[in-house]
This record gives C-alpha cells, structure tokens and sequence, in this order.
C-alpha cells in the first residue's frame, strides 16, 4: 500500500479517537471537505443530538451525503475567506483530490473537469449562536483561507480542529508555513500538534521550524490546533 494511503488510514483512525476525547452527545462538529462522509458518520455516531454541518461541492457528492445524513446540514459549497463563485477542479478519477486551485497529485493521470460552484465564508453559514465544539478541514490546499473565513467561529467557541497542510496542496495556494502557523498561533491563540502526539499525552506545541519541517518535507500533512485551554484533554 503506498504511504499517503497507509498515513490516510492512520490520520482517519486518529481523528476518530480525537473526536471520542472531544466530542459530547449533544456537541456540533463542521466537516469541511466531507467527500463521502466517512468522518462525518463517526461525528453523527459519538455526537447523535449535535447540530452538525458537512461542506462539499460537488453535487454527486453532496446528494450523497444528503441521502445518507438527513440530519445534517449539507452545504453543496466551496469554502474560502469570502463569498462568489469560482471554477472548480473536478478530478475525476481521484474526487479526494478535487479543488479550488491545482495541487501536486500523487498519481501520474489526474482527469480534470472545471465545474462552476459557490464559494462562502464559514462565518456566513454557522448560525453566531451555535457552539461548534470540534472542526475537520479537509479541502486539498484550501485550508488556510476557509480558516481565515471561518475567523469569528474560532474565536467566539474556540473549537478544537484537524487540518490538512503541506507544501503539494496549500502552499500552491500562494500560502507559505509562517503564514499558516501564524494565523492558528497567533491570531487564534491556538498550539499545533499531531493527532499522534496529542493522543499519546504530548500536549506542548510545535515550535514554528518544525511545523515549516512537516509542511516542507513532512512525513506528517495532518495536523491538530487546540485552544491552551483545551491541549490537555485527554481519556
């Protein structure tokens, strides 16, 4: 099995035990990138009264997910720092890898289609009265600006988040590591970790130039940001 695939694996099984840690039957959770629900069906599992919310945009795959979860909110939207319309990235034999912008896909025959969607800010969706307690964002590149648009959720509830980051997918977006780690250390007040680190009881952030290390070379691309008050949750 190639190691993207092996670490896809890991980083799900991790995000699952994360979301067991964090997550209350009547907490809210965002699933930011959704695809086919395979995080989002553990998210309705551990936290059955929640008020959830799943972002994909492509529409074979938001009806999808509106057949299987009647409950959540599908939102068949890009997500990005504000709101309009963009051509979207359809890769049609991989749709893991579809986005907003190219990436470096790690397969050699990507079959691209341009699709037309709707893109908004996260901020201009979740109702400002809802506590969301837990946030998966994966969308191939497009996370620092869907973290820059979904700024007063973070700062009004201060949820915990996994995020994908790496130069073959969000540095093409014309963002750098400082950027990245400077928004979530800074702006948001947050530390960053690994889900492994976190789940073993290693709660201390990464120092800027390690994250720089993972985003240049890895081998991690998965990433968790908690509030200082929250770092230490543990089982």
């Amino acid at each position: 099995m190639p190691l993207d695939c092996r670490l896809n694996e890991t980083y799900d099984r991790q995000t699952l035990e994360v979301m067991k840690r964090i997550l209350s039957p009547d907490s809210s959770g965002v699933d930011m990138g959704a695809h086919h629900g395979s995080i989002l069906r553990h998210m309705v599992t551990i936290a059955p009264n929640g008020r959830h919310h799943a972002f994909e945009p492509l529409p074979h795959l938001a009806a999808d997910l509106r057949e299987k979860f009647p409950a959540v909110a599908i939102h068949e939207v890009a997500l990005g720092d504000r709101s309009g319309h963009a051509d979207f990235l359809h890769i049609e034999n991989d749709p893991a890898y579809s986005g907003l912008r190219r990436r470096i896909y790690d397969r050699p025959d990507p079959q691209i289609t341009t699709i037309q969607v709707k893109v908004v800010a996260l901020d201009e969706v979740i109702p400002a009265d809802q506590h969301i307690a837990f946030m998966k964002i994966d969308l191939e590149g497009g996370e620092y600006h869907a973290l820059k648009g979904a700024a007063r959720t973070i700062q009004r509830w201060q949820p915990v988040f996994v995020f994908e980051a790496g130069c073959k997918s969000t540095g093409l977006y014309g963002v750098t590591p400082v950027d990245m780690y400077h928004l979530i250390t800074q702006t948001f007040g947050y530390q960053i970790s690994t889900m492994g680190r976190w789940l073993n009881g290693v709660n201390q952030s990464f120092p800027r130039e390690e994250f720089c290390g993972h985003w240049d070379n890895g081998p991690d691309y998965f990433f968790l940001a908690t509030p200082a008050a929250k770092a230490s949750v543990q089982a």
